[in-house]
């Protein structure tokens, strides 16, 4: 009995040997694996000015670098001199990643957004005992469309994710605000990457959206070309307002598709489509407007449109009455916009047409217009 229990006392003390000398073995071989966890704090300074934010943000030099690839001698930079230097020549490489990662919505409308300046300061590491770190200081305008009021929304997704730009394990930004009439600070990592402030005006909101609409149509070179042509190009008021009709309905329906998330095209395919149909409508009015395919083909074009619309613009994703305001807001500006041009041109069309010189006017016109369309197709598509 007692030769069975030093067995068995033997077994254990050489299993636990074992187990002890496997720790130390995979120790080492861990240790990088642990090393690699870590986390990156940042700081992000917004105040509302009028109709644009002033957004002041600081990120860690070296992870900037390395989430957006700016190289290794960008990655190496010896001194604040050299990292100044390096932002610099990576203007828009920054401007294009933060762009898609630091959204800055009013009423469910984003701002766009520029990057006015960089800079690089030191800052205190987190850790006594650590050196300080380099942080790139980068300044950036958000233009908000005219608004200087309404319902502030911040989506923060700035190194996170599965993607190449994911090289901590967790990031956190301190966000002292002043917007919307109101003051706070929040702090935002992967598990709150988003906070409001101020409050939705109804009236100020559809109002805003609806000159937005309005604008998209007006000063977007593409959808006036398109509308120049359709009303120059129609034989009659009738037509013109079958035309019209048609294009407003499904450059709404479009709209509200693109913003819904129904329908997702890449920018530069829409963009190509969009200079397509502006080559369609000047071309017809070439060889003659009357052709049957004429209605269908504009309807089908007003949705590319709005699709175009959607992306040129941007909105939110929270679904709610702000987010329904904006979108009807904008689509009764668009209407508003197409029918105020399309009569202005064709009451100039047809108080022209009486002269002799309309006949050429009207073919280089269209001839100008279908070369400008090939020309936006090519340089989209490409």
């Amino acid at each position: 009995m007692d030769r069975k229990v030093c067995m068995s006392t033997s077994r254990v003390v050489r299993a636990a040997v074992a187990g002890i000398v496997a720790v130390l073995v995979l120790l080492p071989a861990a240790a990088p694996a642990v090393a690699h966890v870590r986390t990156s704090d940042g700081w992000s300074e917004i105040r509302a000015d009028g109709d644009h934010v002033r957004y002041r943000l600081g990120l860690e030099y070296e992870i900037l670098a390395r989430a957006i690839g700016m190289g290794e001698d960008a990655i190496a930079a010896p001194d604040d001199g050299s990292r100044r230097a390096a932002l610099a020549g990576q203007h828009d490489l920054i401007e294009t990643y933060l762009a898609g990662r630091v959204r800055i919505l009013v009423d469910e409308i984003e701002c766009a957004m520029t990057l006015a300046a960089s800079d690089v300061e030191q800052r205190p590491a987190t850790d006594a005992m650590a050196e300080d770190l380099a942080y790139a200081v980068l300044d950036l305008d958000y233009d908000c469309h005219g608004a200087a009021s309404g319902r502030y929304v911040l989506d923060y997704s700035v190194f996170s994710g599965a993607g190449s730009d994911a090289v901590v394990d967790d990031h956190t930004t301190t966000v002292d605000y002043h917007l919307g009439g109101e003051r706070g600070r929040v702090v935002l990592d992967g598990a709150h990457p988003r906070f409001s402030a101020g409050e939705q005006s109804f009236a100020g909101s559809a109002l805003r959206a609806t000159g937005l609409g309005a604008q998209q149509v007006l000063t977007g070179l593409d959808h006036a070309l398109f509308v120049a042509a359709l009303a120059v190009g129609a034989t009659g008021l009738g037509r013109l307002a079958r035309g019209v009709t048609a294009f407003a309905v499904t450059s709404g329906a479009g709209l509200l598709a693109a913003v819904a998330g129904w329908v997702s095209l890449p920018g530069h395919v829409t963009g190509a489509l969009v200079a397509l149909s502006v080559v369609y409508v000047a071309a017809t009015n070439l060889v003659g407007p009357e052709s049957r395919w004429r209605l269908p083909a504009v309807a089908a074009a007003g949705l590319l449109h709005g699709f175009a619309f959607a992306g040129g613009l941007g909105f939110g994703d929270d679904l709610g009455w702000d987010l329904v305001t904006s979108v009807a807001g904008v689509g009764l500006g668009i209407v508003l916009g197409q029918a105020v041009l399309a009569a202005g041109l064709f009451a100039l069309a047809t108080a022209a047409r009486r002269y002799a010189w309309f006949s050429l006017a009207h073919l280089v016109a269209a001839a100008a217009a279908v070369v400008t369309g090939l020309a936006w197709f090519v340089h989209r598509l490409l």
